[in-house]
């Protein structure tokens, strides 16, 4: 089984899974992001000056292939998505034993994480934008196998609970 973290941009995503790095179940911490940037020979730092260059469209299949790749190497992993990732051409037809967790963290917090860090390209759109890109992506989160409210992401204190869950 892999478990598939999503959410909005500055939802905690990479820090949650980064928080599993040193597991005892042998599951992999792997952020998508890193994962893509990476493969395209960049610091994760560069990747939104890629974006804005190749555009949001090239990154999302980019996004994509890296996932099937990850996703068909054996072990398991625990795989931080773009908070994107989930409107991806492809994504929805992923096979193998996956399960998707929603964290499900306020735009107001994601918001005041977010709205000042140049490498997020969609952070152009303004408050307002990203607040309407927010409600037109929750539909797709909530499609999710386990919903973590900001206090139960706070109070998870492992992948065994984390497993348990799902």
């Amino acid at each position: 089984m892999n478990i598939l973290v999503c959410g909005f941009m500055g939802s905690g995503k990479t820090t949650f899974v980064e928080s599993f790095r040193h597991n005892q179940l042998g599951f992999e911490s792997v952020d998508l992001d890193s994962a893509v940037a990476e493969e395209l020979g960049l610091l994760p730092s560069d990747l939104g000056e890629w974006i804005n260059k190749n555009g949001l469209e090239n990154f999302r299949h980019r996004e994509i292939f890296t996932l099937k790749k990850l996703l068909e190497n054996s072990g398991q992993k625990i795989i931080s998505l773009g908070g994107g990732t989930l409107e991806a051409p492809g994504f929805w037809e992923l096979s193998g034993p996956n399960k998707l967790v929603f964290l499900n963290t306020p735009f107001e917090t994601c918001f005041s994480r977010i709205k000042n860090d140049p490498n997020r390209p969609l952070t152009s759109l303004g408050e307002e934008g990203l607040r309407s890109l927010y409600q037109k992506r929750l539909p797709l989160y909530l499609k999710a196998d386990l919903t973590l409210s900001e206090s139960e992401i706070k109070e998870l204190s492992g992948l065994a609970m984390l497993v348990h869950n799902l």
